[in-house]
């Protein structure tokens, strides 16, 4: 049967249609661009095609706690992860460094995690896990991952790309021979791409934000609470916390504060004798100690053992005088996760990944 497009139905749309749009010009010319709400999830990313896989998890999340408020257990969620229920006003930026979402929260601080990998057969199973973290975040967390390769491979990049990550980059530095430690010419150059994005970003309010963020160190092989963002962005120089199970120990290192001060009065990790016994995991500081010149960089000939002391001890700040984080250094949201695969009692093949992306 053919439809017949009547004289009624031509004068409706010749007269509705025209209407439609004349509004909606009058109401962008009076109020400017309609804002963009996000829901944490609820981005749409234009020219993302991963957008709604991206985000479609956390909108199911958000309307479960808006239907069931009532129910203490979802009551418990919604205070334990505001980042999943919050409501925030997107603003859009043309920036070149955000990417692949170009969209971000005026008021919420920034922080920029910086995570070296290299190529073995956890590397897929330890970035998924991570990004799955932190791509709970909202919005304005900047993820780089730099690679210990003398190219960025296609693996990571299709990794990054299947992610939940709103913003990230990929680097790649091949680390010198004869290093005792591993991932600080990495860490290095994620530094100089953040000094790249804060000191020429074009956009007045974003670099404004930018200059007020926060640089988190997160090793691949890690396990992170979401809620390390939370402690994060209450960051005004240098801040700690503990850092759950390395080796034998329970807790690789966790401080004591003086409930007078609030200030901290013993360090509780191995190696209490280093300048700052504190894992690299433990710690994040303001960006303003990477814009300096010369930035604040890692120590590539450190001393095993002596890596974040190295590091620190370029800050000028006492370890008495880093803030205490993560309710005075009394909850763990950190820990150290050792993922090892072998082949029996041998090491893994070289093309352990020929057949299947592992």
């Amino acid at each position: 049967m053919r439809f017949r497009f009547s004289a009624p139905c031509a004068l409706a749309v010749l007269v509705v249609a025209p209407l439609y749009f004349l509004c909606f010009f009058l109401i962008k010319r009076q109020c400017g661009p309609l804002p963009l709400m996000l829901t944490t999830m609820g981005v749409m990313l234009d020219g993302d095609k991963h957008a709604a896989s991206r985000t479609a998890h956390l909108e199911v999340f958000s309307s479960s706690v808006d239907s069931s408020t009532p129910r203490a257990a979802m009551r418990g969620r919604q205070e334990r992860a505001p980042h999943l229920t919050a409501r925030h006003v997107l603003s859009e930026s043309d920036s070149p460094f955000l990417f692949p979402s170009h969209h971000w929260v005026p008021g919420l601080r920034w922080v920029f995690v910086i995570t070296p990998t290299y190529r073995r057969i956890t590397q897929r199973l330890d970035l998924t896990r991570l990004f799955n973290t932190f791509g709970l975040a909202a919005s304005n967390v900047h993820m780089i991952v730099v690679e210990d390769s003398v190219n960025r491979t296609a693996k990571v990049e299709r990794w990054l790309n299947d992610s939940l990550l709103l913003h990230w980059s990929h680097l790649n530095v091949s680390s010198s021979s004869g290093l005792r430690t591993r991932g600080a010419e990495q860490r290095n150059e994620a530094i100089r791409l953040i000094r790249d994005i804060v000191l020429n970003e074009a956009d007045a309010e974003l670099k404004r934000a930018y200059e007020d963020s926060v640089v988190y160190f997160a090793d691949d092989d890690n396990a992170y609470d979401i809620r390390i963002l939370h402690e994060l962005r209450k960051v005004r120089n240098i801040g700690t916390w503990p850092v759950g199970l390395a080796g034998a120990r329970r807790v690789a290192q966790y401080c004591d504060v003086n409930s007078t001060t609030g200030k901290i009065k013993k360090y509780n990790a191995w190696g209490t004798g280093r300048a700052y016994p504190i894992d690299t995991a433990g710690f994040g500081l303001h960006v303003r100690h990477f814009l300096q010149d010369p930035p604040l960089l890692w120590k590539i000939r450190s001393k095993k053992g002596r890596l974040e002391s190295d590091f620190l001890e370029q800050t000028n700040v006492s370890k008495w005088d880093i803030e205490p984080l993560a309710d005075n250094c009394t909850k763990i949201y950190t820990w150290h996760v050792k993922t090892d695969i072998r082949w029996g009692d041998k090491e893994p093949p070289e093309d352990f990944d020929k057949k299947f992306d592992v």
